[in-house]
């Protein structure tokens, strides 16, 4: 037993000598005989040419004064080689990454957040956020990652991705070795270096970026272990700075990076590299193309040598980036912060006196024993005033002097990446203080067109006197504009729009010519101009000043107002699926009330079962009856009859007996239910139309083309072209480009005419009875006598308390420089916006009176004073519309 023993332990010591032998020579193989090549291959350093972005441009407001400028900073950044793929290189590189992550930390830096797995703790559950709504442009992008990202893009029978982000998650985890005592937290970050780094390897030897703006510390920590930190290394680059915090953000806007295919697919081919910042809002996207130093035009080139880590170790030889041009704005700033202090002062007002007045009608109310209006409102699930904006023009330029927003955010969140749960409470807050409301938001304007309506009816009334009016003519207000005379003298009840001062006859607005017309603000007067108009006559004067067009804003997002006409409704000439609104659609066959459906309720009536296929192309006929020349019968306006005499109800009844074999006889009911229900939707009115000469209905306009038309009603009538951006300047001070005045159209108004608008325009806020004198009784007296206004109040629901808000002004008088807008979405009433231009033009007066006493101001400021003398920290039936807005 012994003898085995000892026998066993000299084997197995023989063995122990025998490997290190091989140990021994293999050692002495790479040292000796290969450490040369070994050594010289360690040494060898490849040639490689490389990009050097140049500096951003800034942005300035028209006095140079800085918006937005890039400031010297440093980030981290990460290489991984190629080569080096094993599952040990993946644990070594893991190592690294954890360690970096708690030097860019320790240091109060933040690493990227970018990895697309989130995970909801709540829920318990794993998913994919791309950030952007689209569904396809996600099923793009998950497809596109899937690939970059080496994960299994295997469908099931239902189409569907085998994988689910949690199998890919925690797959992941094990791939870069990832510790298992990691949380989610912080395995993300680890994850979200490994997937930049993967999805930038198509540019192999390009280091990616992992975070941004680090600190001294954080660089010279890095710097100091650079041995034990393989491939990572630290970049000069340049972080935007935004000195004026939330001043003008909507206008400035913001970089962020490249988010979709296609927009990285344009980018690259321009020269930059996929994780570079591009401007996505506001200026700094619509002027990227002269702000970037990214672009290959302005970058500089290096000849260098780099490592095997790709760390440069000599630069043979270089040329200088280009720095980007800078872009001088329109904005006075000193102007612009009174705008976004008065929008962050009044709205929250006007909030306020939403509920007071809930209260108090309630409470009134109920003292008397009767139903309030609001009754069964939930005060918390109203409407109620929580934005806004206002623009001021110069009227002999279309220059932006001042655009605000409200609420407003902090550009400095978006540099170098705002996190997530901070853009979420951004975009989740219902006040949407990311949209920029003054080109961005749509809404019905009410009375502030009437304006549109009086000039279009003078114009008009010159050529053809039964399609408009004259300065003399007088019209006296008979309560409701009656559309339905003829239905009405048959014992019908009259249809059609109020005026809103008054049910009763005696008491109405009486003898109005277009000055009373305005001061009143009388609804019957331009429903009287509009009817004898017509809506095409009516478009022809929006479309002159402006109003559906762009306004040629150089900023992203702009939205076209619309005034409603019958195309917008229904157009014939295009295919159901292409129409201008969802409204033919559900009219035609999806709607709860839809032609369709009431061909089958009228078969269940009777037990009958139609074929859908059949009653879908029926529906689809009698839908596009509309596109038949129409004319109103001559006995009864109401009545519409074509060529042949024929109405559009024995069109309709004629097609249900071809299509469904519905006979002619029995069908009138059928025909008369479709035509004066469902149909009538897409047909355009006269109760439309003059519904839309008071500014009700369908019409929605923009506060940036609002502007535009208030301007040109204060210069003489020239439309002009807006613009925000002034010049471009080179960095030695050459400018490039230099915006000038753009005529978009003339209106060729009689100037009595214009005149006469003004002078209703003054009545309005000076007049006995203008609708915006008692807003103005605290206003200053002097300034009162040197503006023209106008209110507008419109409705978008039952609640009065849901009123848009509007009011519209220009000033001084005698010779118009400026003109405002201000806007509330469910602002009340029209004086309520009307205490946000009273801040503006108390400002605006001020300074010309600063102006007036000091010497000629310098060329580069405005007719109110050089910006750096001041402060700069400093419709539907029976509708009846409130107080004459």
């Amino acid at each position: 037993m012994k003898v085995n023993i000892r026998n066993r332990f000299f084997i197995f010591g023989a063995l122990a000598m025998a490997l290190f032998i091989v140990i021994f020579v293999q050692l002495v193989q790479l040292m000796l005989v290969n450490g040369a090549e070994y050594a010289a291959m360690s040494g060898t350093l490849d040639k490689r040419v490389v990009s050097i972005p140049g500096a951003r441009g800034s942005i300035l407001d028209r006095s140079g004064l800085p918006l937005a400028y890039d400031e010297k900073s440093y980030n981290v950044q990460f290489y991984r080689d190629p080569a080096n793929n094993t599952e040990t290189d993946r644990a070594y590189y893991t190592s690294i990454i954890i360690d970096t992550i708690d030097i860019v930390e320790k240091y109060d830096g933040e690493m990227i957040d970018t990895f697309v797995i989130k995970y909801n703790d709540k829920t318990d559950e794993y998913y994919f956020d791309w950030g952007i709504e689209n569904e396809e442009n996600q099923k793009s992008r998950e497809k596109n990652w899937r690939v970059n990202m080496y994960v299994s893009t295997k469908l099931d029978d239902k189409g569907n991705y085998i994988l689910t982000p949690e199998e890919i998650y925690l797959n992941l985890r094990d791939k870069y070795q990832i510790p298992s005592e990691m949380g989610y937290e912080e395995a993300r970050k680890v994850l979200s270096v490994w997937q930049e780094s993967q999805l930038n390897s198509w540019v192999a030897y390009e280091p990616v970026t992992i975070a941004y703006n680090v600190n001294m510390q954080t660089v010279a920590e890095i710097e100091t272990h650079k041995a034990e930190l393989s491939g990572m290394s630290i970049e000069d680059s340049t972080v935007r700075v935004y000195p004026k915090d939330d001043v003008a953000a909507h206008v400035i806007g913001y970089l962020g990076k490249m988010s979709d295919a296609q927009t990285l697919a344009d980018y690259t081919a321009k020269g930059y590299k996929v994780d570079d910042l591009v401007g996505v809002e506001g200026v700094e996207k619509s002027m990227e193309a002269f702000l970037t130093g990214n672009s290959a035009l302005r970058q500089g080139k290096e000849l260098v040598e780099i490592d095997n880590m790709a760390v440069i170790q000599n630069v043979l030889s270089s040329t200088q980036p280009t720095q980007g041009y800078n872009v001088m704005l329109t904005l006075d700033i000193p102007m612009q912060k009174v705008v976004e202090e008065s929008l962050a002062k009044n709205i929250p007002e006007i909030h306020a006196e939403q509920t007071k007045a809930f209260d108090e009608v309630n409470k009134e109310a109920l003292a008397k024993g009767e139903k309030s209006m609001y009754d069964g409102l939930d005060l918390e699930k109203l409407h109620l005033a929580v934005s806004g904006a206002a623009v001021v023009l110069d009227v002999h330029s279309g220059e932006v002097l001042a655009m605000g927003s409200y609420p407003s955010f902090d550009l400095n969140l978006f540099i170098g990446g705002i996190s997530e749960d901070e853009y979420s409470v951004l975009k989740d807050d219902p006040a949407k203080p990311l949209f920029n409301n003054a080109i961005s938001s749509r809404s019905t304007p009410g009375s502030i067109f009437k304006m549109v309506t009086g000039l279009a009816a003078l114009m008009e009334g010159e050529i053809d006197p039964d399609k408009g009016t004259t300065l003399t003519e007088r019209i006296s207000c008979q309560g409701q504009y009656v559309v339905n005379e003829e239905a009405v003298k048959n014992g019908a009840k009259a249809q059609g729009p109020r005026c809103w001062k008054t049910r009763n006859y005696d008491d109405a607005h009486a003898n109005q010519d277009i000055v009373l017309g305005l001061e009143h603000s009388c609804n019957y007067y331009f429903c009287t101009l509009a009817d004898r108009l017509g809506i095409d006559l009516l478009d022809k004067w929006a479309d002159k000043f402006g109003l559906t067009s762009s306004t040629g804003i150089e900023l992203p997002n702009e939205v076209i107002g619309m005034v409603g006409n019958q195309d917008l409704l229904f157009d014939p000439s295009k295919d159901i699926d292409e129409q201008a609104t969802f409204l033919p659609k559900l009219v035609m066959s999806t709607g709860k009330y839809s032609i369709a459906n009431i061909i089958r309720q009228y078969g269940d009536d009777i037990g009958t079962t139609y074929d859908d296929t059949q009653i879908e192309e029926a529906a689809k006929q009698i839908v596009y009856l509309l596109g038949i020349n129409w004319e109103a019968d001559e006995t009864d306006r109401n009545v519409l009859k074509d060529e042949n005499g024929l109405s559009m109800g024995d069109h309709v009844r004629q097609i249900l007996s071809e299509m469904l074999g519905i006979s002619v006889k029995s069908s009138v009911a059928l025909s008369q239910q479709i035509t004066s229900g469902a149909l009538s939707q897409l047909q355009w009115s006269r109760t439309m139309t003059v519904t839309s000469g008071m500014g009700q209905g369908i019409i929605q306009l923009t506060p940036i083309a609002v502007a535009r038309y208030v301007a040109a009603l204060a210069n003489g009538g020239t439309v002009y072209q807006t613009h925000i951006v002034d010049k471009v300047v080179a960095q030695d001070g050459t400018v490039l480009f230099d915006k000038e005045p753009e005529i978009f159209d003339t209106l060729d108004a009689n100037a009595e005419y214009l005149d006469a608008i003004k002078k209703g325009m003054k009545e309005v806020v000076s007049g006995e009875d203008g609708t915006a004198a008692k807003y103005f009784k605290d206003f200053n007296e002097d300034y009162l006598k040197k503006i023209g206004g106008k209110t507008g109040t419109a409705e978008v629901s039952d609640v009065d308390l849901e009123n848009n808000s509007w009011f519209v002004c220009f000033a001084p008088y005698d010779d118009p420089e400026i003109a405002i807008v201000s806007y509330v979405p469910n602002g009340f009433t029209g004086g309520y916006s009307s205490w946000i231009a009273q801040d503006i033009l108390t400002y605006y007066f001020d300074q010309k009176n600063i102006v007036a006493e000091q010497t000629i101001p310098d060329s580069g400021s405005l007719v109110f004073g050089d910006s750096s003398a001041t402060n700069t920290d400093t419709g539907e039936e029976e509708s009846e519309t409130p107080e004459g807005e």
